[in-house]
């Protein structure tokens, strides 16, 4: 539980403790640098959260996975010092059981034998589980189920009358049947995405634009790297699939004029779909944007008939090269500046060691 600095100042001034606030471009940078080392391990990975990701190990033989794992925590405590857990099992859901125990243990817990996985569903309390809220949790204490494995006994069709077809998928994925697939990023020659779940639902549109714009500024950035132009932009919101209320998920579809690898036209058109798709009074748990109708912009450069006027290439290169030289988001865009204004004061705010040249430790 949670509470503002003011309330407790008193204490950390005499016990000397040590206060950070956030600093989300830095966490922000060394989950990209987990995510890409796991990535290039592994065929298939879904990037889940900032701090979580599934992976695929399906061709990793069963005997082999302990090791597989430890490279794979050796790999990221040996490249960024930070230490994972992993947790190893047949369904998205049984892998967030693993990981829980996990957390107790090494750091590694794989959970295959149907016994094995009884026995620790039969020492998890039901709220731990995936995707179970506070009144579901309630709700199935009540009924007498009050661990993961008496939810994974229950009678799926009334699983399916009490909590609707998500409850319903939370069981079969306890009994080792998939019922959430692993969400791929599409072939970037044909499609550019950036999406991820927020660690806490969002209510506010301002927010939710905030985090559109900021998703928009990163997938025209890989589109310039890739030399891509796009003149389709599609953006999607969705609640979260396991809260009590209405599910809700849309996607609208923007089509620009030329194609284009120029942010701020990106930026408007983003704003304007999702005016057109958003509800309020509803919490938000994962947006994403993806650019489609992608061509070479190397076809164009230099020429007359190039979609993007030099002034705009220039501007955009400009800010590219002081982007890479300083730090990522040295210079942003307006819509996307809000952080610097944000009721968040972040007055003890830590160095950004690893995107802004300034706050690089110096060794004399």
């Amino acid at each position: 539980m949670g509470e503002p600095y003011f309330k407790f100042k008193e204490i950390a001034q005499k016990f000397d403790i040590a206060i950070f606030s956030s600093n989300y471009t830095l966490y922000q940078d060394f989950s990209n640098r987990i995510m890409a080392l796991l990535k290039s391990q592994v065929p298939i990975m879904e990037v889940y959260s900032i701090d979580e990701a599934f992976l695929d190990l399906t061709d990793i033989p069963q005997d082999q996975l302990i090791t597989f794992c430890q490279h794979l925590k050796e790999q990221v405590r040996q490249y960024l010092g930070i230490p994972i857990s992993i947790g190893v099992s047949l369904t998205k859901t049984l892998s967030k059981v693993a990981n829980h125990f996990a957390k107790k243990s090494e750091g590694i817990f794989i959970l295959l034998d149907e016994k094995e996985i009884n026995t620790f569903l039969s020492r998890l309390p039901v709220n731990e589980v995936w995707g179970i809220g506070y009144n579901h949790t309630k709700y199935l204490i009540a009924q007498g189920i009050d661990t993961a494995l008496k939810l994974k006994e229950a009678p799926p069709k009334w699983i399916r009358q009490k909590m609707s077809v998500v409850g319903e998928r939370i069981v079969t994925e306890l009994n080792g049947n998939i019922s959430y697939e692993l969400e791929q990023e599409l072939n970037s020659k044909k499609m550019i995405t950036v999406s991820r779940s927020f660690p806490k639902d969002v209510t506010s549109y301002e927010e939710l634009e905030f985090a559109i714009c900021s998703f928009i500024e990163k997938a025209v950035e890989k589109l310039r790297e890739e030399k891509m132009l796009a003149q389709k932009l599609g953006i999607f919101i969705k609640t979260n699939r396991f809260s009590e209320g209405a599910y809700y998920s849309n996607f609208q579809l923007m089509t620009l004029d030329v194609a284009s690898h120029y942010t701020p036209s990106f930026i408007t058109a983003g704003k304007k779909a999702l005016k057109a798709i958003y509800k309020p009074s509803l919490a938000y748990k994962k947006a994403g944007v993806c650019l489609l109708d992608l061509s070479s912009h190397e076809e164009f450069q230099g020429s007359f008939f190039s979609p993007v006027s030099p002034k705009k290439e220039q501007l955009m290169l400009t800010l590219d090269k002081l982007n890479q030289r300083y730090g990522k988001r040295t210079i942003s865009y307006g819509a996307i500046n809000q952080e610097a204004t944000s009721i968040t004061q972040r007055q003890f705010l830590s160095p950004h060691y690893t995107t802004q040249w300034n706050d690089i430790p110096k060794v004399k």
